[in-house]
């Protein structure tokens, strides 16, 4: 009996998770490999224990075929090195498999090698396009993760690398396995996929709640965190477009009051920025106090055209520094860069304005922006999650209601947002803030995972 949801590979049991019996069943007993390579979808929720069963199978296949060659891969080297690497090299049995005995591990190429039967595993990625690097490759099996977060473009890898497995005749177990979460039927995974299945090609969907060791308080936090919508593909594994209408599609009129909100003098003040200088494109920030997970956001300013000290002049004289509270800056990672405007940084002014106020505050401000998609999907959760709570409430910031009702895509493709709108800068800062606060509590459930 499995002890935890990490097993080395001696202790496996697909019987335990009834999804990951289907697929090691079909792989070593139903498939007739003598029709071809078999194409495998591992489609799951977050949660889902995909990563486990792909060492599983990636180990066994190593062991169990002389000369095997497997390709790991994934769009950029140092992900896949964070997650299925470190899986694989977790599930190999310490008591059972001795380092140099009976394999060799070089972590900066993401390399194993079973010295018994001479298989291999190797990485493959592909970030700077150069899809046709695999062509000289002669695989038995390749297993590609988190499939989805591949475009139309990068389809020429998986394309590249399917093509390559099965050039070891004398190996007949050959397979290709990729395992997402699911995403929008609009992506050409869902038509590649879940629309040409076919006897070579199967999918195997496998929801969050199959994990049976998964802590309930770690399945309600996912729920806390999602709003229905992404809930349904993240939790459910349904695969919907998220951004048919608008970005922020969670957001409704539950969130916006017009009445003026009184700030609560024993919590901070939170101030977020966006900097901006071209035309049509304004410096943005917005005020909000952040109490028991709820965001009330009740004061913007957005000024065309300005310098730093601008937007500050223009917090001091709606008073926002008269209150009793701390003030806590947040916003933009590329407000730490210097520019021609001047020789300091945005936040080196806005930490040197504060210095002759009597206010007290605290920069806390990112290395790092947060990736467009997520930053979107946490302000979603947070208008209203799978639960249906609601915890953000704009107070009378007419900019602000504007700027989540209406802010949209760039159309073409990528996954950018149009900040040709004036107000699509303060939902970005907000975005920001809302992001930087409740990261904690990500980190907080990553971590409960993983125990």
């Amino acid at each position: 009996m499995v002890k935890s949801s990490t097993p080395v590979f001696t202790e496996f049991d697909p019987s335990i998770i009834p999804w990951q019996d289907r697929v090691v069943d079909d792989v070593y007993c139903q498939y007739d490999y003598s029709k071809g390579v078999y194409e495998i979808l591992l489609s799951g929720s977050v949660g889902s224990a995909k990563s486990t069963l792909l060492a599983h199978l990636i180990i066994r296949h190593c062991l169990e075929n002389y000369g095997a060659k497997v390709l790991i891969c994934r769009k950029d080297l140092p992900s896949l090195k964070q997650t299925l690497f470190a899986k694989i090299l977790e599930h190999i049995d310490e008591q059972a498999f001795q380092i140099d005995k009976d394999y060799t591990v070089n972590e900066t190429r993401a390399k194993i090698k079973f010295l018994k039967t001479g298989s291999e595993i190797i990485a493959g990625y592909w970030k700077d396009k150069r899809y046709k690097r695999f062509r000289s490759y002669e695989l038995s099996m390749a297993v590609i993760e988190e499939l989805t977060e591949n475009n139309e473009e990068d389809k020429q890898a998986y394309d590249e690398i399917s093509m390559r497995v099965g050039r070891l005749p004398h190996i007949k177990q050959n397979l290709i396995i990729c395992a997402t979460n699911p995403d929008g039927a609009s992506h050409w995974a869902y038509k590649h996929f879940i629309l040409q299945q076919s006897e070579q090609r199967r999918v195997y969907y496998s929801l969050t709640r199959d994990n049976p060791f998964l802590p309930k308080t770690y399945i309600e936090q996912l729920e806390k965190n999602m709003d229905p919508k992404l809930a349904r593909r993240m939790l459910n594994g349904e695969w919907i477009d998220l951004n048919e209408d608008k970005i922020y599609y969670a957001y409704s009129e539950k969130n916006y009051r017009k009445e003026p909100y009184n700030i609560n003098p024993h919590f901070p003040v939170y101030l977020c920025f966006d900097f901006n200088i071209a035309d049509g494109k304004p410096m943005s920030s917005a005020a909000y106090q952040y109490i028991n997970d709820h965001f009330h956001i009740f004061a913007e300013t957005i000024v065309h055209g300005s310098r730093t000290l601008d937007i500050m002049e223009e917090w001091s004289e709606k008073g926002i520094f008269n209150t009793y509270s701390k003030i806590i800056i947040h916003g933009d990672a590329t407000g730490q860069s210097r520019d021609t405007r001047s020789i300091m940084s945005d936040y080196d002014l806005i930490k040197k304005f504060l210095s002759q106020t009597n206010v007290q505050f605290e920069m806390q401000v990112p290395r790092e922006n947060p990736p467009i998609r997520a930053r979107h999907n946490r302000v979603n959760a947070y208008f209203q999650n799978a639960a249906g709570d609601s915890r953000v409430t704009i107070h009378n910031c007419p900019k602000v209601d504007e700027g989540f009702r209406l802010t949209a895509l760039k159309k073409g493709g990528q996954y950018i947002e149009d900040d040709s709108k004036d107000y699509q800068h303060v939902t970005t800062a907000i975005g920001y803030g809302i992001y930087y606060d409740t990261n904690a509590i990500s980190t907080q459930i990553s971590s409960q995972k993983k125990r």
